[in-house]
């Protein structure tokens, strides 16, 4: 399972990639010193002759060179009458467009593969020490997927409903009342996250082993086997994302920073196997937490 849920995140991650990549691939990429930006290197005024800027002579860095071309290209290209400025500008915006409408297709796409594997996932754990069928899986999958697709959806709904005033709230309240209260609001919303992320699990855990599709139904086992077990969930969840939140720190400030970009088979290499680790420390989770839930399929379910 865990090489199936890594190969439909890196196909997925594929299909987004192609968005930009096109953009790069179509023109822009050519310039040095959109290479420049891509390696994180400050822009050499050398280079910047290529795009004739009339801006500031020495750039202090990358992002905000970008971010000024951007914004000044309309008003110095049409007082200049700079055609080739002006193709800069268009290639800018279309990364820029390229680059929103992928950051608004990755949750879509991390709901969509949620909803489908979840199901398969969990019928497989629940249905442990019974060896992995694929078809099996496949029939998992399919038979939740309209269940958790809504699942899903509610799920982000209430996640904003939920936790945006909340963290409005304890935001101000440490404001007014000074930095000592962020000592007692932090661990607290962190509970409750914690509580949110059981919560949303053990719905669909329920869903699997008690053989129903209703959303509301499995929504109320899972409340009733939180509200029965609760140190148990937080003795579960809690070392499972300190890991996932360990796991992330080696990576990010331990191997990132040493890996430059030039040694891009190295850093895909690294970062395949960053993701990999990550998905495992999901997936052990996801089985701990069926196998606290006493996970046994229904007769209808293993029958199936």
């Amino acid at each position: 399972m865990l090489l199936i849920l890594f190969a439909v995140n890196l196909a997925i991650a594929l299909l987004l990639a192609v968005l930009p990549a096109l953009g790069l691939a179509a023109g822009l990429g050519r310039r040095p010193s959109i290479r420049q930006a891509a390696d994180g290197a400050d822009i050499d005024p050398d280079a910047r002759t290529d795009a004739r800027s009339t801006s500031a002579a020495s750039a202090a860095s990358v992002d905000a060179w970008l971010v000024f071309e951007m914004l000044l290209a309309p008003m110095s290209g049409a007082a200049l009458g700079e055609e080739a400025w002006s193709e800069l500008t268009r290639w800018l915006r279309q990364m820029a467009s390229l680059g929103l409408l992928t950051a608004a297709l990755l949750p879509i796409g991390a709901w969509l593969s949620t909803a489908l594997l979840s199901g398969g996932v969990l019928l497989t754990y629940a249905e442990a020490p019974g060896p992995f069928r694929c078809r099996r899986f496949l029939w998992g999958c399919w038979h939740w997927f309209g269940a958790f697709l809504l699942l899903g959806a509610a799920q982000g709904v209430a996640s904003l409903v939920l936790f945006v005033p909340l963290v409005g709230v304890a935001i101000a309240a440490v404001a007014a009342f000074g930095g000592w209260l962020a000592w007692v609001v932090v661990p607290l919303l962190a509970l409750l996250a914690l509580l949110w992320l059981a919560l949303v699990d053990y719905t669909r855990i329920a869903a699997v082993v008690e053989g129903t599709r209703n959303v509301a139904r499995a929504f109320g086992g899972a409340v009733r086997f939180i509200c029965r077990r609760p140190l148990a969930i937080v003795g579960l969840y809690g070392p499972a994302i300190l890991l996932l939140g360990l796991v992330q720190a080696l990576y990010r400030w331990g191997l990132a920073p040493l890996l430059p970009l030039r040694w891009w088979p190295l850093v895909l290499v690294v970062r395949q196997a960053f993701i990999l680790v990550r998905l495992w420390v999901r997936l052990t989770r996801l089985a701990g937490a069926v196998a606290l839930f006493g996970a046994r399929p229904t007769e209808w379910v293993a029958s199936a």
